[in-house]
């Protein structure tokens, strides 16, 4: 076929298919309209994949792909490919070699070539690099949410589940691992090749491969066998893998018993990466986990110990919620992280039965999602998604943390017991198949008396926090509850609120808030009333004046803990909304500390800390470091003198508290700190010593001896320069995508040049670095834009550096909403000292700053 009459065929299609207007279909990416087109019309899904990976990394991948479908009638054909159109070697249709044309990242295939019944499409390509991750002796994909398009052609939605049959051709002394096991290995002097079994119908962005030097070890144990991938060379962190193994078949065995489902996939293997992504990433049966997550230094705080944990039972939990049952369209991918992180808290209870879960509970879901959420960058759970090249800005705090909170909530609607016959309904009716949240909350729905619908409408597609204020009136308490972008909406909650005075019992009552104004009568006139002491309220809680300064003076005298962390959080938010003055705030945080005897409540103090010392002077904080570096050698609690430790290494600024940190590094004298610890002491020293920069970075790198490390710290050791032109040349090159291609070194060493030290000179960076946000979007992984942004902004405050962020939003009036939400999030510790200290938004761009949200600061004027 000529390709003149071809482009005819697609010129009439693109007009008019199935008799409607093809207004998107052909647009990068993948488009709703597009997938929502394919899964009507192609079933019985097959990819039979070959990939010769050659020892080279700067040598292309090249691959051979066999897509095979069934049709019900002859129909165009638009395969995904995010590659130049010169990667394509040559396309055939049921044997034919096929013309196609090749247009935004697509290749089009006509009607014309295709037949009613079973078709196969074969493909020869040189796979992309983006998605391939490759180092000099390692390499690993990571597809989600739609890059594995940047690697094969296919049909990369989600709910376009297929068999996968990979074959990878790469050298002999490598390792390959994928989804399924090796049916077949066949060796070629100096190269092999591996043949994999097929898989259960998996989405694109699940099917997963890593090939090269790798450590392994096998796990057998409890009726499973498990095998982990590494390249860690410490033998302390790889003793570790003991505990890693069980808590992995302990998280498997507890999803079995509550499913009431036996593992839907065969193999549950992974792989621990040096500078990873992300945290975790489930692929089946080919788990990637980032190294720091997983392998802990010697002394290990109690932090650290549950978040691995909580990260090993989250990704566990994906077999189930999100590889067995998956999303239709990624604007409900929060319905598997909401049940990966729920029931990743219910996991890890059993295996630490001395720690207060309630507690980790509050501070993972509830205080991380307050934090987003507080911002004028706040989203919905539910979020509209039009294409899918968009959907990593899907993520965030919102959908991992609040998601948990609201499903807790749904708990308490319908009782465990029903909750989980829900569950398992749901599980087995969309087995290996796709659901939407809707579909769930129907199946939820039918197990319980209360209307589930209209709670899902305020919590899951509505945006913002309820705030919520307490005003006593003698024997009378008014609540009410209002929402700064949907008035009149309700967000009903149960809670508990404490009443005290004089010569009076403490008496807690519930509140069922179903109500915007809600009043209770009460057995006596309180002189405090302290809202949320259960720990289950969400939102902005504002008390009287009177309650709250009570809290400020006495919060940490609280004796029941879940009640004292409840405060310390409740307090917080109101310090976040500019209720509480800094140096009220920093009293009773150091006051806290003095007597917290509770980590995890320790820890969420001294994450506290850094704003509030923040406001303070270099000189005048001498006296507050100096507190705390004396409570890091006398606390009673290693693991809270450890927390002191680390937060001094990023937040020490006085003269007398850097020369007692560099003495413990120059004398590594401190047992507690780690060589991960050393290393940062070491970035703090350089950037905040500047005439022992040189020395002090050479000594850190001579005490190195881990391969990747190494290139870590040399990655990231070139912003420990005093050198501002150096500087300079160093963030331009950060511009470039091949710059930035380990994205955790690259925020790591962007956040360096950012330093707080540094801000004055720095604000120049942050013009191009947001004009670079839509690249660094279309190159990176779903966190990168976020931890780009959060690297460049979270260490300013200066009336410069926010002029600069409104002038860029007045210059792109029109810029995407998912992208305009994650600079508004990241821009909340600048945009809340600016909105504090401006008025009437005098000297600044007009109009730019979101309407409604004044980073909660305008709380205080609301009647």
């Amino acid at each position: 076929m000529k390709p003149y009459p071809l482009l005819l065929i697609l010129s009439a299609v693109s007009l008019f298919a199935a008799g409607q207007p093809a207004l998107h279909r052909y647009d990068a990416g993948v488009s709703r309209e597009l997938a929502q087109l394919r899964k009507q019309e192609i079933k019985d899904l097959r990819y039979d994949l070959r990939f010769s990976i050659p020892r080279d990394k700067h040598t292309p991948v090249t691959g051979e792909g066999r897509i095979r479908f069934r049709l019900d009638a002859p129909t165009e054909i638009v395969i995904d490919f995010r590659e130049a159109k010169d990667k394509i070697a040559e396309v055939k249709v049921n044997g034919q070699a096929a013309e196609y044309v090749f247009r935004n990242e697509h290749i089009i295939l006509p009607a014309a070539l295709t037949q009613a019944g079973e078709n196969a499409i074969s493909v020869r390509f040189t796979a992309g690099d983006q998605s391939l991750n490759r180092n000099d002796d390692y390499l690993y994909s990571l597809s989600v949410p739609d890059r594995a398009r940047t690697i094969f052609p296919c049909f990369d939605q989600p709910n376009l589940k297929a068999v996968f049959a990979l074959t990878l051709e790469l050298p002999a002394e490598w390792v390959g691992v994928s989804n399924t096991r090796i049916m077949k290995e066949e060796k070629q002097a100096d190269r092999k090749t591996l043949h994999f079994a097929p898989t259960r119908p998996l989405s694109t962005y699940l099917f997963a491969f890593a090939a090269g030097r790798f450590e392994q070890r096998t796990y057998r144990g409890e009726g499973r066998t498990l095998t982990a991938y590494y390249r860690e060379t410490d033998p302390q962190k790889v003793t570790q893998l003991d505990t890693i193994f069980r808590q992995s078949a302990a998280a498997l065995a507890w999803l079995e018993a509550y499913t009431g489902m036996p593992c839907p996939f065969d193999k549950q293997d992974f792989i621990i990466l040096p500078g990873f992504q992300f945290g975790g990433m489930e692929h089946v049966g080919a788990t990637l986990y980032n190294d720091t997550q997983l392998f802990l230094g010697p002394t290990p705080t109690p932090d650290e110990e549950l978040r691995r944990i909580q990260l090993i039972a989250h990704e566990t939990a994906h077999a189930w919620f999100g590889n067995l049952v998956t999303m239709d369209w990624f604007d409900d991918v929060w319905t598997k992280e909401v049940f990966a992180n729920h029931f990743s808290a219910w996991i890890t209870e059993p295996l630490f039965p001395s720690v207060n879960h309630k507690l980790q509970r509050m501070r993972t879901f509830f205080a991380s999602a307050l934090s987003e959420d507080r911002t004028p960058g706040t989203n919905a759970i539910h979020q509209e998604l039009d294409n899918l090249r968009n959907a990593g800005l899907i993520y965030g705090q919102i959908i991992y943390n609040k998601a948990p909170v609201v499903m807790g909530k749904i708990i308490e609607l319908m009782g465990k017991d029903a909750f989980r016959e829900g569950i398992r309904e749901y599980l087995r009716t969309y087995a290996y198949s796709n659901a939407t949240w809707d579909d769930l909350i129907r199946i939820l729905d039918r197990h319980t008396p209360e209307d589930l619908i209209a709670f899902n409408d305020a919590w899951v597609n509505r945006k913002g926090m309820p705030i919520i204020r307490f005003t006593p009136r003698g024997n009378m308490l008014e609540i009410r509850q209002t929402d700064r972008y949907a008035p009149g909406i309700v967000r009903p909650q149960r809670f508990a609120v404490t009443l005290a005075a004089e010569g009076q019992t403490d008496t807690t009552l519930e509140v069922n808030l179903r109500d915007s104004i809600v009043r209770l009568t009460l057995p006596f006139a309180p002189e405090r009333v302290l809202p949320n002491t259960d720990g289950r309220a969400y939102g902005l809680l504002i008390p009287d004046s009177a309650s709250r300064d009570w809290l400020l003076a006495h919060w940490h005298e609280t004796a029941d803990e879940t009640a004292r962390l409840a405060q310390l959080m409740l307090l917080n938010e109101n310090y976040q909304a500019c209720l509480i003055p800094d140096a009220l705030w920093l009293d009773a945080l150091m006051n806290g500390l003095h007597t917290e005897p509770n980590a995890l409540i320790f820890s969420t103090i001294t994450s506290y800390l850094s704003w509030p010392l923040r406001t303070l002077t270099d000189t005048r904080r001498e006296g507050p470091e100096d507190s705390l570096l004396q409570l890091s050698a006398n606390h009673p609690q290693r693991s809270s003198r450890q927390r002191l430790l680390r937060m001094l290494i990023h937040s020490a600024a006085s003269p007398a508290t850097l020369a007692r940190l560099y003495t413990i590094w120059r004398d590594r004298s401190e047992p507690l700190l780690n060589e991960r610890d050393y290393t940062d002491l070491a970035y703090s020293l350089a950037v905040r010593l500047p005439d022992r920069s040189d020395s002090i970075v050479r000594t850190q790198r001579a005490r190195l001896t881990d391969p990747d490390r190494i290139r870590r710290f040399d990655f990231i050791a070139r912003a420990m320069t005093p050198d501002t032109a150096a500087l300079d040349t160093l963030f331009r090159s950060l511009l470039i995508p091949e710059n930035r291609r380990i994205e955790p070194w690259t925020s790591a060493l962007l956040g360096w040049l950012n330093h707080p030290t540094r801000e004055r000179h720095a604000v120049r960076y942050i013009r191009p670095a947001l004009d670079a946000l839509r690249d660094v979007q279309r190159t990176g992984d779903i966190f990168f834009p976020r931890d780009w942004l959060g690297a460049l902004l979270r260490n300013h405050r200066s009336p410069e550096a926010y002029r600069e962020l409104l002038n860029f939003l007045d210059a792109n009036p029109d810029y995407p909403p998912l992208l305009l939400n994650k600079i508004w999030q990241a821009a909340y510790p600048l945009y809340r000292e600016n909105e504090k200290r401006k008025t009437n938004n005098a000297g600044y761009p007009q109009g730019k700053v979101p309407h409604g949200v004044l980073g909660d600061c305008e709380v205080k004027n609301e009647k």
